[in-house]
């Protein structure tokens, strides 16, 4: 039996929502999200919750373009904030050096990863359950703080002082979390989209949480590859570009070249110990693995970790 309109509208006054006089828009069927506005409800098996907005992609360029299939939703039972994931149908394709990888949205797949990790705080928490169309929905604990590039760029310090007294600590938290991707992989499971904007730093409890497990990929291949982007964003203090190198520092102009760049993105320097000779050997070194110059790359999320605790240790001497 479904709340009545006046259970909704007692619930929304003690959360301190204001109250219209028409009967609030409950949905019971979650197809259509693009339906699915501000102020009207979602009833999930009796669990009823209040949009707020649609949560937005930050991402190549597309600041503050909406995801219209996942909304930012108050639990009337609670008053807490989640985040609602709607079931989507969506694939493309990416690149990492010539190699062609299919990206496909599997609500199933994220589902099954949010049950692996309840109450590991390196990844998101939440839980599964369906609409009355049987559409599986992921029902997400919010999460108070900032993206891993928006927190790195928020600290005022110039990069070498940066290196000297942040990096260590920021680099020994996303070690910590570069490991725990191991949990999915071994579970026959993989994050599917590692991005720098996928790991988010709680505001209170200053932990690094993993976000966003829906992209299905077809090995943990892709996992492994795209781990060297949140390294290079972490040692270069957010991203460097071929085009700023030479604007900071003209005398290298024909000095880089194509091995130096990224494999996952040719525009990037991995090889940063050329615009940053501070830079630790070890920590370069391993950044160049992910290079298009590297002899070998690393096969497994267990190589990293061990030579990022190298890195720490050589630090620490």
């Amino acid at each position: 039996m479904s709340p009545s309109d006046e259970w909704i509208q007692e619930r929304l006054r003690h959360i301190g929502v204001p109250v219209g006089p028409e009967p609030p828009v409950v949905w019971e069927d979650t197809s259509n999200y693009m339906r699915i506005e501000r102020d009207h409800v979602v009833n999930l098996q009796g669990d009823l919750f209040l949009v707020r907005c649609n949560e937005c992609e930050g991402r190549f360029g597309l600041d503050n373009q909406p995801k219209f299939w996942v909304k930012r939703a108050l639990a009337l039972a609670t008053g807490q904030t989640h985040i609602l994931k709607l079931a989507i149908q969506e694939s493309f394709k990416v690149y990492v050096g010539a190699v062609e990888v299919l990206c496909v949205r599997n609500a199933e797949k994220e589902a099954k990863v949010l049950e692996l990790v309840r109450g590991d705080p390196r990844f998101m928490q939440g839980r599964s359950t369906h609409d009355s169309r049987g559409n599986l929905v992921r029902v997400i604990d919010f999460i108070r703080g900032a993206d891993l590039l928006t927190y790195i760029d928020s600290i005022r310090l110039r990069h070498e002082e940066y290196c000297a007294t942040m990096l260590p600590g920021i680099l020994a938290k996303v070690a910590d979390n570069i490991a725990a991707l191991q949990r999915l992989h071994q579970a026959g499971l993989c994050h599917g989209d590692i991005r720098n904007d996928h790991v988010l730093v709680d505001r209170e409890t200053g932990s690094y949480q993993w976000i966003d497990f829906d992209l299905e990929q077809p090995s943990a291949y892709f996992d492994v590859w795209s781990v060297g982007n949140i390294l290079h964003c972490v040692a270069a203090k957010g991203f460097k570009t071929f085009r700023d190198a030479i604007e900071m520092f003209p005398q290298l102009s024909g000095r880089l070249s194509q091995d130096d760049a990224s494999i996952f993105f040719p525009h990037r320097i991995m090889n940063l110990k050329k615009i940053y000779p501070y830079l630790p050997g070890k920590l370069n070194e391993v950044l160049l693995r992910f290079s298009f110059g590297a002899r070998t790359g690393y096969d497994r999320i267990s190589q990293i970790t061990d030579d990022l605790a190298e890195c720490a240790a050589a630090a620490a001497s």
